[in-house]
């Protein structure tokens, strides 16, 4: 049972419930995000911690629906909890869907429904069963309950009706080939050498940061180890606290992060920066840095990022600045190797021009595709004859829409993930790739000229961002969910790194306003269209109250026609 109750709980990582968690007697430091479930269980009981886990309800996440609060009610039988309680609430609610989709706020509001036992009664309920689930030890493999949908979602349908599993996990390096030299390389790559004299450098990495708290976990993550920073302003609505508060954890981390890499236990570390920079010159393919060691590749458990990421934010000076990792600023070196071609005697032929280059610091290797990158360049051809006039200097590319909250068809659930809902059509029931808004796929963290493979209920699934970020396939977890062309599958990733899928039928008739929130993964019953202005302004980022036209702005800013249209 190693996962936490975090995993089991996902409004515990968008929350500030760690003021409340915090401190508990014989409990590690953020132990609901790093203590096993079965260690937790036996330190507080199943009473008191579902009694925990209902005040949280009441007092921190009243907006919440219980089933967002506890995903893993939506597939526990209603008979599991055997309460007046709950039989008294689902005769309100009509339905077990319909408890679920109710707040906390709303369950005090029922008449002849007490909240606070009916909570409890269905939180004990679910842990009880975790409690005498025996899980063997070593098949860690993924759930996925979380679901703030009422409908079941095909992962999470099978968690209660069998043990409770492991959640995400790094590949086990005992499980990698230890000879790389049996691996067929897809393009040779110069590697560090040493490599295997370096410490587990992902290991220490570890220690240094395990014991961040969620906020700056979340800080880390999007700001500090990320070669596509997301603005301090989305953060911080995502994360609902001040623009203000963003920047002071990111300068706090900054400053942690300064202060280790001066400190004696990452001398090694430092030496292998000062290799690192020799490898790369002052600038060099991303590719180059990623591949630059066998462990870049590999997840750093505490920061959930790939060690390259954090290789990155560590180099003194370099920056992502498109498909290159840059000493400096690129504009500036591009204008001083046009400034050598320019004013050498004659125009350079291609090896010339590869010479000259080479005083910048721009290793060999890597020098002719750097002139083909670098703007307005004319070189001489081989054969000596008049270069082609310089193409007019292209014209500015429209802004691409960073901010997911801007972004088409992207909503804000309840777990405070962004996903983005996907109108599924035959081509993709074929198999055919799914597009993803660039918003969005800068939310996932795939930046141009990326691939990324993650991993879902259905195996595993690879992101590419080459003309335009798209899925490459999803016709096996359509297939797993009975889609049909018309309904609608919500995306995103967990915590872990893993798809996450939820799957919504069609709904082309019944009333506009409860077809406009179905839109938004909105599939509660009843709601008027104050309510639906409410829940949609929400769920596309939008805080405090929104007067009607300012929202149907947004949606249009945003593209969101089909939803302008319902909500007329």
């Amino acid at each position: 049972m190693n996962f936490c109750l975090s995993d089991l709980v996902p409004p515990l990582r968008w929350s500030d419930a760690a003021t409340i968690l915090a401190g508990r007697a014989g409990l590690p430091d953020a132990w609901w995000r790093s203590l096993p479930m079965g260690r937790v269980l036996p330190a507080f009981g199943v009473d008191a911690l579902s009694e925990l886990l209902t005040d949280l309800t009441l007092e921190q996440w009243p907006a919440a629906a219980v089933g967002d609060v506890l995903p893993a009610l939506h597939v526990l039988d209603p008979d599991d909890a055997d309460d007046p309680q709950v039989g008294i609430a689902l005769d309100r609610a009509g339905s077990w869907p319909g408890l679920l989709a109710l707040t906390g706020r709303e369950l005090t509001e029922q008449p002849f429904v007490k909240a606070r036992p009916l909570l409890a009664a269905l939180y004990s309920a679910v842990l009880s069963k975790l409690a005498a689930t025996e899980v063997p030890s070593r098949t860690p493999v993924e759930p996925e309950p979380e679901d703030p949908e009422p409908e079941e979602p095909y992962e999470t349908r099978a968690a209660l009706k069998t043990p409770f599993r492991a959640p995400f996990e790094t590949k086990a390096r005992a499980e990698e080939p230890e000879d790389d030299a049996t691996q067929p390389p897809v393009v040779p790559q110069p590697r560090l050498t040493g490599e295997d004299d370096d410490p587990d450098f992902p290991d220490v990495i570890d220690r240094v940061f395990a014991s961040l708290d969620d906020h700056s976990w979340m800080v880390a993550q999007n700001r500090v180890f990320t070669d596509s920073p997301t603005s301090p302003e989305s953060l911080s609505k995502l994360l609902g606290v001040p623009a203000s508060l963003i920047e002071v954890t990111e300068n706090t981390l900054r400053a942690r992060l300064k202060e280790w890499l001066a400190s004696p236990p990452a001398a090694r570390y430092r030496g292998y920066l000062l290799n690192l920079t020799d490898l790369l010159g002052v600038a060099a393919p991303k590719s180059r840095l990623v591949n630059a060691a066998e462990w870049h590749t590999r997840e750093l458990a505490s920061l959930d990022v790939l060690a390259w990421q954090f290789v990155l934010a560590t180099l003194p000076g370099y920056q992502v600045s498109g498909d290159w990792v840059v000493q400096g600023d690129l504009a500036e070196l591009h204008e001083r190797t046009r400034g050598l071609i320019v004013n050498a005697e004659r125009p350079p032929t291609v090896s010339r021009a590869l010479e000259l280059v080479s005083s910048l610091g721009i290793h060999p290797e890597v020098a002719k595709e750097w002139l083909e990158n670098v703007p307005q360049l004319r070189i001489q051809s081989p054969n000596g004859a008049a270069p082609a006039p310089a193409a007019p200097p292209a014209p500015p590319a429209p802004p691409r829409p960073s901010d997911v909250s801007q972004t088409q068809r992207c909503f804000r659930q309840p777990d405070g993930r962004w996903w983005l809902r996907v109108d599924v059509d035959a081509g993709h029931l074929a198999g055919t790739s799914v597009g993803l808004p660039e918003g969005f796929a800068l939310y996932l963290g795939l930046s141009p000229g990326g691939e990324r493979t993650v991993r879902s209920a259905a195996g595993d699934v690879t992101m590419t961002w080459r003309e335009s970020p798209a899925i490459d396939s999803l016709g096996r977890i359509l297939s797993e969910v009975a889609a049909k062309e018309g309904s609608h599958i919500f995306l995103t990733l967990s915590d872990e790194g893993m798809l996450r899928v939820r799957h919504l039928p069609a709904a082309n008739s019944g009333d506009t306003i409860a077809r406009a929130l179905r839109l938004v993964g909105y599939t509660a019953p009843g709601g008027n269209s104050d309510q639906a202005d409410r829940v949609i302004a929400t769920r596309i980022g939008l805080t405090g109250p929104t007067p009607p036209d300012e929202l149907r702005a947004r949606l249009r800013e945003r593209g969101d026609r089909d939803l302008l249209s319902l909500l007329g």
